[in-house]
């Protein structure tokens, strides 16, 4: 029997070097293109019309909204009671609240002026 303590194990540590370079140039080639796995494309069809409408129906809402910060700020509202205001009040087509959740499927560069606060 020989006694193997006393010598170094160069198979294993050999191998586990492989694998450790061999998935960090993998990894290096992978990070080079992008992923094909997953791409946002735009909706089409039933999807683009129903997201279409949702967007309409929020920008709306974006519009309302601004007409109504609009007429407060020339009333001398401060800020923070727009906001309570616009919480409380409903749209006057569809009847949901005005609130930070009734523009939030719009992107945020549509926001604008309610991007910090919506």
């Amino acid at each position: 029997m020989t006694d193997r303590s006393d010598k170094p194990s160069t198979g294993r540590r050999r191998f586990l070097s492989g694998l450790g370079a061999g998935a960090a140039g993998a990894a290096m080639l992978a990070a080079g293109r992008p992923a094909a796995a997953f791409t946002v494309e735009p909706a089409t069809g039933t999807a683009g019309a129903v997201l279409e409408n949702a967007l309409a129906e929020q920008r709306r809402h974006l519009a309302f909204r601004a007409e109504v910060r609009t007429e407060m700020v020339r009333q001398g509202a401060t800020p923070e009671r727009i906001e309570q205001a616009l919480a409380l009040m409903d749209c006057p087509i569809c009847g949901s609240r005005l609130g930070p959740d009734s523009i939030s499927a719009l992107p945020a560069s549509e926001r604008g002026e309610d991007t910090a606060r919506g």
